[in-house]
């Protein structure tokens, strides 16, 4: 195939895609997307046909990338097929294939594909890979340095887990998402049986259905000796789940967890809080739960969160008294992010926050929505001591109104802030005036109104 060699050959450039495709356009959409170091391609959202891809899979200036993202370019397996028997992929350490049409045939392609020998980053969710096209993609041999794998919403079902988990590419990894992807218990289950995953240290397994039943059985393994993120999302774990993770040694590196909506209640917080396993956590985020005033007490009161950053409490029903409990608790003095939305926590509970003597490290505040503070609490914030080193603060959908928005803008106190979020709190001309011309927020940067 006789082609340009020098991508900066423009007139090169373009008159080898006239020749090889019936999109000259093509051409035009490679020059404007390829980064100015030409290691990077990013084609996402530009929908292509068959031909393209053989087209740019024969284009040797592509052999130079080491990032390329056909995300949502209708890529399909003869599409991928023509990719992968080049050697367009030789240089290759990031490869996302997100939102296509790929389906098992096309990760037989993948596989044996040869010139994937220093990839590294691999995302492949959103498309319609099932158990086959995971156990395919585990049989493959070239991938040696890939660490992070990326499945999710494909349908892998337990098998499909099952076979990764075996596989000697799973050993390799570091990281893998599996977001909805049908694992559920017995997923979970084959993941209790499997050899450890020495090198993993993020898992994903949100939006899969998993109870408390497969968090029991997968907590009685070593599957994941090294792990420090887990995320869990939208599942149904409930607090027999979190019971067993507390109690399970093989979470005694985790550093953050996330568990939004799971139907936890207070006896999950009691649980982490009595944790002799989970006692590094950074980052805590229980967001939808119903942890209530009691659940947060026991969290507030337990040196196990010593160590945590950021704290994400929204949505759980905790009040002014489960504030005041954070507000005055000695663990939560490294906190950096607190995030406590939907939860009426009220004038009570923010002035509570606004007096605390240990969160004096936070730089985003979240307040957000059904909180229920007025320009009482709104003045116990722009006037406290405390929280002179916040960069970020959300109060919208309360009701400061116009008073608390006077407040905020003459504050000496948040003079550091750089972002500022009041939207929906009933503010008028007079209160937006005041904001947008205040002196003392001299270092805002971002003012959200509306």
């Amino acid at each position: 195939m006789d082609e340009a060699k020098d991508i900066d050959d423009s007139l090169d450039f373009l008159r080898y895609f006239e020749k090889y495709t019936e999109s000259p356009d093509l051409g035009v959409l490679l020059q404007e997307k390829l980064s100015p170091d030409k290691k990077s391609l990013n084609l996402s959202g530009h929908q292509l046909r068959e031909e393209d891809f053989r087209a740019i899979a024969g284009f040797r200036p592509v052999q130079s990338l080491a990032s390329l993202n056909l995300d949502q370019t209708g890529l399909n397996s003869r599409g991928l097929q023509s990719l992968s028997t080049c050697d367009c992929f030789c240089n290759l350490e990031n490869l996302s294939l997100a939102n296509n049409n790929l389906d098992d045939e096309a990760l037989f392609f993948l596989s044996k594909c040869r010139a994937l020998t220093r990839l590294k980053v691999l995302n492949l969710s959103s498309n319609e890979i099932g158990a086959l096209g995971a156990k395919v993609l585990s049989l493959a041999e070239d991938m040696n340095n890939l660490e992070r794998l990326n499945f999710s919403y494909n349908r892998l079902e337990p098998l499909g887990i099952k076979s990764l988990a075996d596989s000697k590419l799973a050993r390799r990894l570091t990281d893998i998402d599996l977001r909805d992807t049908g694992v559920g218990d017995d997923g979970l289950r084959f993941l209790q049986q499997s050899p450890p995953l020495e090198n993993i240290v993020r898992v994903d397994l949100s939006d899969n259905g998993l109870t408390g039943n497969g968090m029991e059985a997968l907590a009685q393994s070593r599957v994941f000796p090294r792990l420090k993120v887990f995320i869990l999302n939208n599942n149904h774990l409930g607090d027999d789940g979190v019971y067993a993770m507390a109690e399970s040694p093989m979470f005694d590196k985790l550093e953050t967890l996330v568990m939004h909506n799971n139907g936890l209640t207070a006896d999950s917080a009691i649980s982490l809080a009595e944790s002799k396993t989970i006692t590094k956590l950074k980052t805590l985020d229980l967001n939808n739960n119903d942890l209530r005033a009691a659940g947060v007490t026991a969290l507030a009161a337990s040196e196990n969160i010593n160590g945590v950053e950021t704290l994400d409490l929204g949505g759980n029903k905790i009040g002014a008294e489960g504030a005041k409990a954070l507000a005055q608790s000695p663990h939560c003095a490294g906190l950096k992010t607190l995030r406590l939305n939907n939860n009426n926590v009220s004038d009570l509970g923010a002035s509570a926050l606004a007096r605390s003597a240990t969160m004096t490290r936070l730089e985003s505040l979240f307040l957000e929505n059904e909180n229920w503070i007025h320009a009482q609490g709104a003045k116990a914030i722009a006037e406290s001591k405390n929280l002179a080193s916040l960069r970020r603060l959300v109060l919208a959908l309360n009701v400061i109104g116009d008073e608390g928005a006077v407040y905020l803008a003459n504050s000496r106190q948040l003079s550091r802030l750089h972002f500022l979020n009041v939207a929906g709190n009933k503010i008028s001309p007079k209160g937006e005036d005041a904001l947008q011309k205040s002196t003392a927020l001299a270092n805002l940067k971002v003012l959200e109104i509306v």
